[in-house]
């Protein structure tokens, strides 16, 4: 039997690994079942694969991402997975892509590929999203590990089960994802009692492989945001930490890593003039440091604010709290090597997510 306190009683607020593995410990010691699993709805980008490469084995035996088909899935992605995440499994969404193109083309030359570089990857299956994209989905179940995911929200939830029927597969072969949506603006605590009655009344009695919820509360970008730092509340991270997790089916967490959920791209004009920023997770929020445009009478080289914001960070009693943090480290080395590149929004997409990873990992209990 699992305990049904609440997380928020049995995570502190610390950023000390230590404590976090005295609470992994009271958690055992009140029943809870260990460990559970982050599952990040990422887009197939090659920067959050770098991230997730530089994990450590441990860290990677907790994660198993939800990868979403962008509009145009660089070349390189599979192969960076096959040295990332050869042997460990992952999910594959190809609703996007479906709707964009009008075909799952990509969407299943992804998933091949994915299987044919040794990675389990499994399907994801959504209540409602096109049928031709579902049916392409289920095409693939059991191609290259047992069973799917299905996805579903808070509204159609109740109706998952009848979807896995209607479907012909066993519960138990199927991750159930809930999708609670762009949360940034709710109450974690009022909307995790709320949320808690709807998996209440339609978990008990079901064998679900695995259950996640899944929300997202990353700005899209900094433009609300002043010049400078801001800390903005990590919502999807305290709805999950609010909710009660019951005997029965332990609920999983799932974010959309430090990116707003939105998949499209932003065209390449919007980028040029876009300014040098950088997201920074701690507890329970992220550090946001807005810069400015790198161009234009007013821009400063994007080098130059990059190397400040490191040390800005740097600076901050809440860096560095992780041991072995691969980006951590590039932050460190940014900072005080000034011989050092001080890279570019590619590398400081791959820095700040492998932060974000690990930082989730280590509060996971």
């Amino acid at each position: 039997m699992r305990s049904n306190v609440p997380l928020s009683i049995l995570r502190a607020k610390s950023s000390s690994s230590r404590l976090c593995s005295y609470f992994l410990l009271l958690s055992r010691r009140f029943g809870l079942q260990m460990p559970f699993i982050y599952r990040p709805m990422l887009k197939t980008k090659t920067g959050e694969v770098t991230a997730l490469r530089q994990l450590s084995s441990d860290e990677k035996d907790r994660i198993a991402p939800v990868f979403h088909v962008a509009e145009q899935p660089p070349a390189t992605f599979v192969a960076r997975m096959a040295t990332a995440w050869a042997g460990r499994r992952c999910f594959l969404d190809g609703a996007f892509s479906f709707n964009v193109t009008g075909g799952s083309t990509d969407f299943d030359g992804t998933f091949n590929e994915l299987g044919a570089s040794q990675i389990p990857v499994l399907p994801v299956i959504e209540i409602g999203a096109a049928p031709g994209y579902n049916q392409a989905a289920f095409n693939h179940r059991n191609q290259f590990a047992p069973g799917l995911m299905l996805k579903c929200t808070p509204a159609t939830l109740g109706s998952a089960g009848q979807y896995a029927a209607q479907m012909q597969v066993a519960q138990d072969q199927i991750d159930l994802l809930v999708d609670a949506g762009h949360i940034a603006e709710f109450d974690p605590s009022s909307f995790a009692g709320y949320l808690s009655h709807g998996l209440q009344a339609s978990l008990p009695g079901s064998s679900w492989r695995s259950v996640t919820l899944a929300s997202s509360a990353a700005p899209k970008d900094f433009g609300q945001l002043p010049l400078g730092t801001s800390d903005v509340r990590r919502v999807d991270w305290l709805l999950w930490s609010n909710l009660p997790q019951t005997g029965h089916n332990p609920i999983d967490f799932a974010d959309f890593g430090i990116s707003h959920r939105d998949l499209t791209e932003p065209p390449g004009m919007a980028m040029v003039g876009a300014t040098v920023s950088v997201r920074y997770t701690v507890e329970n929020h992220w550090v946001m440091i807005k810069g400015r445009r790198a161009t234009g009478a007013t821009g400063v080289p994007m080098g130059d604010q990059y190397r400040a914001h490191a040390r800005t960070l740097m600076a901050r009693s809440d860096f560095d709290m992780l041991p072995g943090c691969w980006g951590d480290q590039r932050i460190t080395t940014i900072a005080t090597s000034p011989t050092v590149s001080a890279g570019g929004r590619a590398q400081w997409v791959e820095i700040c997510a492998n932060r974000h990873f690990a930082f989730v990992i280590s509060r996971l209990p």
